[in-house]
């Protein structure tokens, strides 16, 4: 069970809500590589047939927003949820991974370091928000405080996965200095791995 494939550099990328992981994706991709995102996955899924039936039969819908209200506010349905995604989200990652032209692939994993997908990966990247901007952040998001301090609560806190990240990003300037630090890591992993 691993997302590594030969001959690509696979990277996990991971932050906090509004901490500007989805941000910093772009730019990977605007950088050359290739790049996936694990709520996208999700939302794909959301749309099969199966998946619609078991949530349905487990919350009494498969309505995305009202899935997501519930197990927020229930641990061991929180579990439930994830224990069936994970592997779905898993399988549909690695083939999208082999099939990739590019040697660079960036994954975008909001749980990466919760579900030890970071040990699936051929390095990871930490995007870090300020705390200062962060009500203006989830304002611009329709998220309320006390919603962000309840998913919060399911995550690992920003100091356990900047241990184990192996890059990361402080995100509390302008877009272009995101920007910046993202060029000058992909040019950098181009001349180690030999990509360009």
């Amino acid at each position: 069970m691993t997302l590594r494939v030969k001959n690509k550099l696979v990277m996990g990328l991971t932050g906090g809500i509004a901490s500007g992981k989805s941000t910093a994706l772009a730019y990977f991709a605007q950088n050359g590589a290739d790049t996936l995102s694990a709520d996208e996955l999700v939302r794909e899924l959301y749309q099969a047939p199966a998946v619609q039936k078991q949530l349905t039969e487990w919350f009494g819908t498969y309505d995305a927003a009202q899935v997501a209200a519930r197990v927020f506010t229930d641990e061991a349905a929180r579990k439930k949820l994830e224990d069936f995604l994970h592997p779905l989200v898993h399988d549909l990652a690695v083939k999208r991974i082999h099939a990739s032209q590019k040697p660079f692939v960036v994954f975008e994993v909001p749980l990466l370091f919760e579900a030890g997908w970071d040990k699936l990966t051929d390095m990871n990247v930490l995007v870090v928000g300020d705390p200062q901007t962060l009500d203006a952040r989830l304002a611009s998001r329709g998220i309320s405080r006390e919603e962000y301090e309840r998913r919060l609560s399911a995550q690992m806190p920003d100091s356990e996965k900047a241990r184990r990240a192996n890059v990361l990003f402080f995100n509390g300037g302008p877009k272009e200095d995101l920007a910046l630090k993202v060029q000058r890591l992909c040019q950098a992993l181009g001349y180690i791995y030999g990509f360009k």
